[in-house]
């Protein structure tokens, strides 16, 4: 799912600006299904007056690009996605009858006020077909199930102008967590019921999903930025994992994970994480580098928590 359309380029690269950090990925393609890490930065983001909301001022994202572009070579990459932070982004899980893609897109602009807060004129939205499991009633048979997204327009508005202003022309914006959905996946193609979690530096992310496509979006204020001897932000974490696996099996019939997958940055300095949730959780546990799993050369030595910024760079440019 992209809020906005894309291009082509020999280049790729994920933008993402979260909390007060921004990250900028560029990756080239090696042949076959290779990919050489090209640039990979991480700067601090000044907030300004915003209060914390980091895409309010245009003026204030333009000036923290403009430094990010001293760090960046010659040119921005060919091709850039940029993603919305987890919590200036809405995403539902919702049922609509069957039509054409287009047609959803359209229509849905009048059932937008039942599933998102604020007024559709003042939102940019996208709706994206999922699969989900088998049935065989009536009701299911006339529906789709679909994952729409909303993000306020002056959000999207803001950080677009600001980009073009520092010679970056975005190639479309993306809700975070499906950026982080596809980094965690990696290239093959998913089978059945799996659960993907991102112990984040900022906050983190669990995401039960059927096949390709996520359902349940969770996103959750624990997170991995400090040493915790304690162990709080490890259960605290595991906690919420296990209560995401309990409300998934109310939202898609027959809910068993096959398997958990751990990213993010909480595996950097917590031994404890993938251990924790072994001892809660039912399915099996998998830690995820997501760097060996795309199979991407010249690795940063800090190889944990890039997930969301290279799913940016990793977007097929099929993707509508």
């Amino acid at each position: 799912m992209a809020l906005f359309g894309g291009k082509s380029g020999k280049t790729r690269g994920g933008l993402f600006i979260f909390g007060g950090m921004m990250q900028y990925v560029v990756l080239s393609r090696q042949g076959g299904k290779t990919y050489r890490l090209e640039e990979c930065i991480d700067a601090p983001y000044d907030v300004g007056v915003s209060g914390g909301d980091i895409l309010a001022n245009q003026d204030v994202i333009e000036q923290n690009l403009k430094n990010l572009k001293k760090q960046v070579g010659r040119h921005w990459a060919d091709k850039v996605y940029a993603g919305i932070q987890s919590k200036d982004v809405l995403l539902r899980t919702v049922e609509l009858p069957i039509m054409e893609l287009a047609d959803i897109k359209e229509s849905f602009r009048f059932e937008f006020d039942k599933f998102f807060p604020i007024p559709v004129e003042d939102a940019v939205y996208d709706v994206a077909l999922v699969d989900r499991p088998g049935g065989d009633d009536a009701v299911s048979e006339a529906t789709v199930q679909c994952i729409a997204a909303a993000v306020r327009v002056t959000a999207v508005e803001n950080l677009m102008l600001a980009a073009d202003k520092v010679g970056l022309k975005l190639s479309g914006i993306e809700p975070s967590p499906v950026a982080l959905l596809r980094c965690l996946m990696g290239p093959a193609y998913q089978t059945g019921f799996n659960v993907y979690a991102l112990a984040g530096l900022v906050s983190s992310v669990i995401i039960a999903s059927y096949r390709d496509n996520g359902i349940v979006y969770r996103n959750t204020s624990h997170a991995f930025a400090a040493d915790d001897p304690s162990g709080r932000n490890v259960v605290n974490f595991t906690r919420d994992l296990q209560s995401t696996i309990k409300f998934a099996t109310t939202q898609m019939r027959g809910f068993v994970a096959d398997k958990v997958y751990i990213g993010g940055y909480g595996l950097s300095n917590s031994h404890s994480l993938k251990s924790s949730v072994e001892d809660m959780v039912n399915s099996p546990v998998e830690t995820v580098n997501p760097w060996e799993l795309w199979t991407i050369g010249n690795q940063p030595k800090q190889t944990y928590g890039w997930e969301v910024t290279l799913g940016l760079a990793l977007r097929p440019a099929e993707v509508k």
